[in-house]
């Protein structure tokens, strides 16, 4: 995977590579071990009721296009609320944007690499329980998980996957 994004012909300065796939199924973990990657979660840009995808667009990935840092204060899901400093991201080398909606519509033509992260529904719910505790299988079961469903019925991410990654081994 590391030869293919180092053969990517970037845009510019920056190699933006968006990797999507359910929860559990292994994104994080790929994108942690992309070598000097600068990397962005979707989880950042919730806002305690819902995720502001427009304000990645708009303070991430529109940045990062026009050759600027992207500036914004990303989500602090342990205190539910914004993280008191700004995180600054260089317009510079392999930036990576990943989560569960990484590869929604409205991103998806900003990426020089589109991967999609496949795992089995079982095991992405027991990574889940074993993350957020045995407490949040509800929601994973009844909120998280059925979203994703209908997230991806209606957007169809993996279908505009470049790549897609057997996550069940992440």
């Amino acid at each position: 995977m590391q030869e293919r994004i180092r053969a990517l012909r970037p845009r510019g300065a920056v190699t933006l590579v968006g990797i999507g796939g359910c929860g559990g199924a292994g994104k994080s973990t790929l994108a942690a071990a992309l070598e000097g990657a600068q990397v962005v979660s979707t989880d950042e840009f919730w806002n305690g009721s819902e995720f502001e995808l427009s304000r990645l667009a708009r303070e991430v990935l529109s940045p990062l296009g026009r050759g600027e840092a992207a500036r914004y204060r990303g989500f602090d899901w342990d205190r539910q609320r914004p993280f008191p400093d700004e995180r600054v991201v260089r317009p510079e080398g392999l930036v990576v944007i990943e989560g569960v909606c990484a590869l929604h519509r409205m991103f998806r033509e900003a990426y020089d690499l589109r991967i999609w992260v496949e795992a089995p529904r079982d095991l992405r719910l027991e990574r889940g329980v074993e993350r957020d505790g045995e407490a949040a299988r509800h929601t994973w079961e009844d909120v998280w998980m059925p979203r994703e469903e209908r997230y991806i019925a209606r957007d169809r991410p993996r279908e505009s996957a470049d790549l897609i990654v057997d996550g069940g081994g992440a």
